[in-house]
Parts: structure tokens; sequence; C-alpha cells
């Protein structure tokens, strides 16, 4: 039975025949602002060079925001984790659906930066989950109201929660209050202790190799891992240390297979049990780290 995806706010799949929409849950900011924070102040510091973060001068938001507009912001997020918007069809990008091990969901994406950001994330083994579309910021700023919710939020293994706008190139960032807008975001994000971060589509991957490692080991994250392959791995770890090579662990995994073996590696790397450095072409010989 075929089913008829569509635009909707909430947090579900947006599929017919799945369940009701999620509710959206409002945080004040002034709730999640984080005193004395230890972080460079981006935004207010000259003597730190410019970034696609940092994306309007500091004088300029000065004379523009109140100083008091964090304070009066809010973030949305969906009660289930999920998206807060979902596309399908009627756009000029490419949208679609994969399966995410790391979130337990399917993840929604619209263009092939936010997809590419999305699979990098599901492979980094510093990465705990990402979410697509899963956070809006709604503030006033310049006379007025405005709404963002960004394209990726990426919560790391040492607590830190990533906000990411993605382009497909510098032309994206031309208007002048939309790059206003990015800069209240960035303010926010500061004063609560999230890192915001603008990503262009060539920013994502060092090369080919390395995008082609990543949809590879994101292809392979639902590869069945036995019981017996994690105890394989944690009993040669005890007798010999944690690092050994792609080759070997594979052939250690399945001695009759190593194909098979290479397929479970993959999995593992998803699931943050192993892990690969993916950046260049991989070998027989490649490190591999077991966790």
């Amino acid at each position: 039975m075929s089913k008829t995806r569509r635009k909707t706010d909430g947090g579900t799949f947006a599929a017919d025949g799945q369940n009701d929409r999620a509710k959206v849950i409002s945080i004040p900011v002034s709730q999640e602002i984080v005193r004395d924070l230890p972080l460079p102040l981006q935004m207010r510091d000259p003597s730190i060079l410019p970034s696609r973060a940092n994306l309007i001068a500091a004088s300029a938001l000065e004379g523009k925001a109140d100083p008091n507009f964090v304070l009066t912001a809010e973030m949305k997020v969906s009660s289930d984790g999920g998206s807060l918007r979902l596309m399908s069809g009627a756009s000029g990008h490419e949208t679609g659906w994969f399966p995410s091990w790391k979130r337990k969901r399917l993840q929604h994406w619209e263009g092939m930066t936010q997809l590419y950001t999305l699979l990098k994330a599901e492979c980094d083994h510093d990465v705990l989950w990402a979410q697509s579309e899963a956070r809006r910021f709604c503030f006033m700023l310049d006379g007025r109201w405005r709404e963002y919710t960004c394209d990726v939020e990426i919560m790391m293994a040492d607590g830190t929660r990533r906000i990411i706008e993605n382009k497909a190139d510098e032309r994206s960032l031309r208007d002048p209050d939309y790059r206003l807008t990015l800069a209240g975001v960035h303010e926010i994000c500061r004063r609560v202790g999230f890192q915001f971060e603008v990503v262009m589509a060539d920013e994502v991957f060092v090369d080919r190799h390395h995008r082609d490692n990543i949809e590879l080991f994101a292809g392979r994250a639902f590869t069945t891992v036995t019981p017996k392959h994690l105890r394989t791995i944690d009993a040669f770890a005890a007798k010999e240390g944690d690092v050994t090579t792609y080759g070997a662990m594979a052939a250690l995994l399945e001695p009759d297979f190593p194909p098979l073996g290479k397929a479970v590696m993959q999995a593992l790397c998803v699931r943050r049990k192993l892990e690969i450095d993916l950046t260049g072409h991989l070998s027989d010989r490649t490190l591999v780290k077991i966790h």
C-alpha cells in the first residue's frame, strides 16, 4: 500500500496510516541561559576572527537588538524529539528520508547538504545523535518577530549541543536581513551554551573518499550484530589491546567470510563500539579503535 506524505508541523513520520502529530513544546530562553558562560564572546570580542557564524559586526547587532532580546526569546521543540517541519514535494530541493540508527527513527531531509550532514553525524563516533529540523528559535529583533528552524541539531558525546544551518554556497547568505536573523540565533545559542555553525556543501566532507566512506558506513548501520560478535571484540581487546586493523577485525568477526565481518564492523562504528578515521582511503591496514 502506498503512503502519501504530507507537510506537517509535528514530529511524526508524516505518512498516512501513522499516529497523530506530536505536540510542540515552548522553552523560554531565559530559563536556559548559562550564567557566566565560559565561551569566547564571539559576537562581542573584536579579536575573534570572522566566521560564517559571525555574520554581522557586533556593533551592527547591538544597534538593532534590545539588550534583553535574548530574555524574551523562545525555543520550540517537538515533544517526541522529531522534526518540527517536514516537506515532501513542492520544493526546489531534493527531499527524502533515511532510517537513523542513532536516533531510532526516520530522518527527514531537504537538500543534499542537509542529508550529508546527517549521514556524517550518523558515522561520527563523537556524536550521540542528530535530528533534522529539531529546534525553532523565536525572537524579536530590529522591530520584527522572527522564527528560525535549524537544519540539524547534533548532540555530542561530551554534552555539547550543535545547531547547524546548511547552505549550498555563499550566495545563500546574500540577504542582509537573513544574516541578521542568523546573527540573532547565534547570540541566543551563545547565551544558552549551544554552538551555532553555518556549514556549506563543500565543507561537509574532506574529499570524495570521505563522502564514499560515510555513505557506505551509514548504509550498513542496521547490519545484524550478534552477542557473539560483541563478546569476540571484548575478548580480543582484553587480550591484545584496544587497537587493531580493518582487515584483522573483519577476519576476527567473520573468519569464514571477511566481507560480512566488514559489514558488521561498519555497523559497529555507527553504534560507537568501534572507531575508524573515515576521512581517508580505507584499506586492510586502516587502524580500528575498540571502545
